[in-house]
């Protein structure tokens, strides 16, 4: 399983969406699903598919997980390179506001 920051964006424009995973190939498949359904559970992201019509999702940065680590220190550390990503991609970047 690879985890990390992934983003769906829009590869006309750069819009985008960021968020964070610990399963990015199983987010993939199942964002892909739910888009195409219009059944998203995070409505901004399924206005912004609905708009767009297909968008690419690529991860952007890997991450190991320590195991030696707790879950919620693994959730900083992910959140806080969710919002690079952010700053990196510019003003068209918004977050994910839910784990997906």
């Amino acid at each position: 399983m690879t985890a990390g920051v992934y983003r769906i964006f829009d590869e006309k424009t750069g819009d985008s969406f960021v968020g964070f995973t610990y399963h990015f190939e199983g987010v993939k498949k199942r964002l892909r699903f739910e888009l195409t359904l219009n059944a998203c559970s995070y409505k901004p992201l399924q206005l912004f598919w609905n708009e767009r019509g297909e968008l690419a999702i690529e991860l952007i940065e890997a991450y190991a997980p320590d195991p030696a680590r707790l879950d919620i220190e693994h959730d900083a550390y992910l959140r806080a390179r969710v919002f690079h990503w952010q700053e990196k991609l510019g003003p068209n970047t918004k977050l994910l506001q839910t784990q997906i």
